[in-house]
This record gives structure tokens, C-alpha cells and sequence, in this order.
């Protein structure tokens, strides 16, 4: 497929926005089921920014630009992907670890910067979002 002409373009917006919205709903659930602990751990006090100074615009942007690239990579990939929901598993297993899960391991094995626990999770809750996205923008209609 490709993004050449209108109808590509307004197929993957579509999806665009339907993949976003699905995860800013999904999103509000895992970040308060994952990460509240976090805040109330006494060790990790000076880690992170109390929940009362968040800008939720940088979170929500930094959503919206994954998204965005997450959409693109996996509709310019798709003639290479087999076809419909197994397509989005394959480019959201392959993308996730590839962008989190090598990561992570190397960080965790050299550093001692972030909590082992921690970092899991967040490649877990991104994981979600790359799975999310990769479903929507891979499945088929009749149309295309």
C-alpha cells in the first residue's frame, strides 16, 4: 500500500485517529494501574514528578507523534506483513521488541539507572500501545 494519493491518506488519518483514541482511553487505565505504586514509594520520591505538576499536554503529544510514526511504519510495511490481524501481531511483537525490550535488557545489564521493575513495566505499557496501534492500522476492509 503506500501513502500516494488522497484516499491512502485519509484511510491511514482515519485509522490515525481511531488507534489514538483507542489508546488515550487505554492509557488512562494502565498509567494509574501501573505506575501509581511508584508515586507512594518512599525510594523513589525524588524519581518522579508529583501527580499534581504533570503538563498532560507533553503525554498526550508524545502519544499522539508514537502513533503517528507507529502508523506509518506499519502501513508502509504491510505489503510485507501477512494479512489482516496477524499482520498487526507480527509488526507489534517485532516493533516492541526491537524498540523496548532489546533496550531495556541492555539498560538494565549496564546500568543501574532506572528500577529493573520500573523499566519493565514501561516496556510493557508500551508494548500495549505498539499492539493497540498495530491492529488498527493493519486491519483490512473490502475497500482496500
Amino acid at each position: 500500500m503506500g501513502l500516494r494519493t488522497t484516499k491512502d491518506w485519509n484511510q491511514f488519518l482515519l485509522r490515525f485517529f481511531v488507534a489514538l483514541g483507542v489508546w488515550e482511553i487505554a492509557s488512562v487505565t494502565l498509567r494509574t494501574l501501573l505506575f501509581s505504586v511508584f508515586y507512594y514509594d518512599p525510594n523513589l520520591k525524588n524519581f518522579f514528578t508529583p501527580i499534581s505538576q504533570i503538563v498532560w499536554v507533553g503525554p498526550i503529544v508524545a502519544d499522539l507523534i508514537q502513533v503517528f510514526f507507529l502508523g506509518i511504519l506499519v502501513t508502509l510495511a504491510r505489503p510485507a506483513l501477512p494479512f489482516g490481524l496477524l499482520g498487526g501481531l507480527v509488526a507489534g511483537f517485532s516493533f516492541s521488541i526491537a524498540a523496548y525490550a532489546a533496550p531495556a535488557l541492555a539498560i538494565s545489564q549496564f546500568t543501574g539507572v532506572f528500577p529493573i521493575k520500573l523499566l519493565w513495566l514501561w516496556v510493557f505499557y508500551q508494548s500495549v500501545l505498539t499492539f493497540i496501534g498495530s491492529f488498527i492500522f493493519s486491519f483490512s476492509s473490502e475497500e482496500d
